[in-house]
């Protein structure tokens, strides 16, 4: 039985009037970065993992969260830890976030398997970033695959971050690589954008980052 903050979730999801046309085959949230595999963009009707050990998992989302205002895009952020901070994460108001807050591996699961069935976000974001080994193993591999299998039938882009490499069903996985500091938090939040940088570990397709067939870098 679902908790009631996902029923009222599952109740307003058939509310959103979001097109469920065909989408584009990557989201590009990083277009005027240098790192290229920044550029090449989230793969649409897959799971990809991104594993962030530092500091850039919320500069990655606070990018993504921007573009997303932007564009009007509609984005689920399933918050693993209940660790988001909004006035951080959040540079321009973002009407078109749902933001689920989460404390235990069962409640990100939920949460997941009614966003990723629902199918009505393009992009659904699931911080695991925080949670520990222990919690991390009480997930079965098999939610996984599941969650796999949905996202190829209803073309959302899923996008996991973890601590370490964990996701067995990710068709692509990336590693976060920055050199950030304490002193870098008085910089402005484009300028560390800049620092970002992804290091590929498992690939879809084209191993090129700047592939014309693969690459839809989305207009900022």
């Amino acid at each position: 039985m679902l908790p009631p903050q996902l029923v009222q979730i599952s109740s307003r999801l058939g509310l959103l009037g979001i097109p469920r046309g065909a989408r584009r085959k990557r989201l590009s949230f990083l277009v005027e970065t240098p790192d290229p595999w920044l550029r090449r963009g989230v793969l649409s009707h897959a799971l990809t993992e991104i594993v962030a050990p530092g500091p850039g998992a919320g500069l990655l989302c606070s990018a993504a969260l921007r573009f997303c205002a932007r564009t009007s895009l509609p984005v689920a952020l399933v918050d693993g830890s209940d660790s988001f901070d909004p006035k951080s994460g959040l540079a321009c108001p973002t009407p078109s976030l749902l933001w689920v807050r989460c404390r235990l591996p069962r409640g990100i699961l939920r949460a997941a398997d009614l966003l990723l069935r629902d199918g009505s976000f393009p992009l659904v974001w699931i911080d695991l970033s925080r949670l520990s080994p222990s919690d991390l193993r009480r997930i079965p591999p098999t939610a996984w695959h599941r969650f796999g299998r949905l996202v190829e039938k209803k073309g959302t882009a899923a996008l996991l971050i973890t601590p370490v490499p964990w996701i067995p069903a990710a068709r692509e996985r990336y590693r976060i690589e920055s050199s950030l500091s304490l002193a870098c938090l008085e910089e402005p939040r484009e300028a560390l954008w800049q620092r970002l940088r992804l290091v590929p570990l498992r690939l879809a397709g084209s191993g090129n980052p700047e592939s014309p067939a693969r690459l839809t870098a989305a207009a900022g």
